[in-house]
């Protein structure tokens, strides 16, 4: 076949109508106009304009019952034990930053955009708040890029939640948004979630940031603020209308969050410095106690954990019994466990547990079979109130297993 003509090709595509495509002209978007946008100072950087809000309060400043400057008064060593973190101990926590970020999204992802981050730290004899709003997507670059300076002078930080959610989302913004490597996770880092959810999940509800600051710091927000499951869609609404009302709300609450963890850092630490346990609630002395026995502290975690043992909650005295027993087996201290793991069962009838680990004791420390086969028959009677299912079978016949054995033994003579 031989070479078609181009020209005779366009010809021919002319008869049957073809055209070019014609550009179509677009008029560029116009901006939306922003109305009641919160007051703060537009500033320039190489990647365009970034929004900034920044605030002050003194040292002394109360935040529901605790002073801001209450953290300061602790030595870093304790920051550096609590979070198991030894570079803590070369980090003054006038040199920490307090960091809370609001996101178009709670899930993270790569489409999950933070449109504020509210970062605050000791700057002489205040507290400085400095909130990064993003009045547009397109100002992302130019909000990171102003950012930076602030986390990078920062020798640590304090989130709540931090560790899962803000820190690796902004490290995941600078990459997408400017192609910057900003290594943030590997910085000392107290993340109180982790710290409340030990003090306090036996005493609370649960754990979210504005239970815990009603509770333990005696915060109260105003009618100003706003759930925070509602704020990206706030932000949302805000960017199709330009109407930055609402968003107001989102800024006092980033505002309270901020200055909730530095008084919820300083809690803390007054939680676990040395002072009398009768200053703490049963669940932070029994969270203490775990950390005592943890730092090799056995002597005080005992104190601790003998202490919540007294709970008149159930389920906690039951915690701190287990927990103690376990620390005096592992300690070869069995005789001392022995009164643990008998009130445990008389607290918890359900729970074979105790009745096996006293089966244990009585056949190998001590060489009683009969005693030994007496427990390990409250363990089976424990069972029975199981709801039947393949748990319960296993069990039951593990314990059964034992009992024959230990029948065999009094059958011959303890042989």
């Amino acid at each position: 076949m031989g070479k078609k003509d181009p020209a005779d090709l366009r010809r021919r595509l002319k008869k049957m109508g073809a055209r070019k495509r014609s550009k179509v002209k677009t008029e560029p978007k116009a901006p939306i106009e922003i109305k009641y946008l919160p007051d703060g100072e537009e500033v320039e950087t190489s990647f365009g304009a970034a929004y900034r809000i920044e605030s002050q309060y003194e040292n002394d400043y109360l935040h529901g019952r605790s002073k801001l400057s209450n953290v300061l008064s602790f030595p870093e060593s304790l920051a550096a034990d609590i979070t198991r973190q030894p570079a803590f101990f070369d980090v003054p926590f006038e040199d920490v930053a307090y960091l809370d970020t609001e996101t178009t999204g709670l899930g993270g992802g790569a489409g999950t955009l933070v449109f504020l981050v509210g970062i605050g730290s000791f700057v002489g004899n205040m507290f400085r708040l400095r909130q990064y709003f993003l009045r547009d997507p397109a100002e992302e670059a130019g909000m990171l890029d102003l950012l930076q300076n602030d986390l990078e002078s920062a020798s640590g930080f304090v989130t709540y939640n931090g560790a899962a959610f803000d820190l690796p989302l902004l490290e995941s913004r600078y990459t997408i948004a400017l192609r910057r490597r900003l290594s943030l996770t590997p910085s000392p880092h107290l993340d109180l979630l982790h710290v409340a959810r030990r003090l306090w999940k036996r005493a609370l509800p649960d754990c979210k940031l504005g239970t815990v600051e009603g509770e333990i710091l005696g915060v109260q927000r105003t009618d100003d603020d706003v759930p925070g499951a509602w704020i990206p869609g706030m932000y949302l609404d805000y960017l199709r209308s330009g109407n930055a009302a609402e968003m107001n709300k989102v800024i006092y609450h980033n505002t309270v969050d901020v200055l909730s963890l530095v008084g919820l850092a300083g809690h803390v630490f007054d939680r676990y410095s040395d002072h009398k346990l009768d200053d703490l609630n049963d669940s932070e002395t029994l969270a203490i106690a775990r950390w005592h026995q943890d730092s090799g502290r056995s002597d005080t975690a005992e104190s601790a954990y003998q202490k919540a043992a007294k709970s008149k909650n159930k389920d906690l005295q039951v915690e701190a019994l287990r927990r103690y027993a376990s620390h005096l087996k592992k300690e070869k201290r069995r005789q001392e466990a022995i009164d643990s793991w008998v009130k445990w069962h008389r607290i918890s009838p359900g729970d074979p547990t105790p009745c096996i680990e006293l089966a244990k004791y009585f056949e190998w420390d001590v060489g009683s079979i009969e005693q030994a086969h007496q427990w390990a028959q409250a363990a089976l009677l424990c069972l029975t109130h199981w709801a039947a299912d393949w748990r319960r079978d296993q069990l039951w016949a593990e314990i059964e297993h034992r009992i024959m054995r230990l029948k065999r033994k009094m059958d011959t003579g303890n042989k």
